[in-house]
């Protein structure tokens, strides 16, 4: 699959949503992208399809699906805060010793 920019895949599921919510069959869509995007650019035909199916199915989000082992983007202030006293008071902390240590500096104060 060709590699493409967050807000390309995005504005072509988009695209891909509507026009199959119109009746529109994966290969025309596939088409319209490609003059817009370029082949290089579009979505690959099997990738039109793959969403235009789960859009049929009745998917409602454009965005992908979280993965197992994606990082966790949001973290709460407490658990923010405990990091950061932890890296303060040993700057040269491996992410291994923070992850064994974040459940004992939660429940104890430093």
């Amino acid at each position: 699959m060709t590699s493409l920019g967050k807000s390309s895949k995005i504005e072509q599921r988009a695209y891909v949503k509507i026009r199959t919510l119109l009746g529109k069959s994966a290969h025309e869509i596939h088409l319209d992208l490609v003059q817009v995007y370029t082949t290089k650019g579009a979505l690959s035909c099997a990738g039109v399809r793959r969403w235009a199916q789960r859009f049929r199915l009745g998917r409602k989000s454009i965005e992908d699906d979280p993965r197992p082992g994606a990082p966790i983007t949001a973290a709460s202030p407490i658990k923010s805060c405990a990091i950061k006293k932890l890296i303060d008071l040993d700057p040269h902390i491996t992410i291994r010793e923070l992850s064994n240590l974040f459940d004992d500096f939660l429940t104890h104060e430093v």
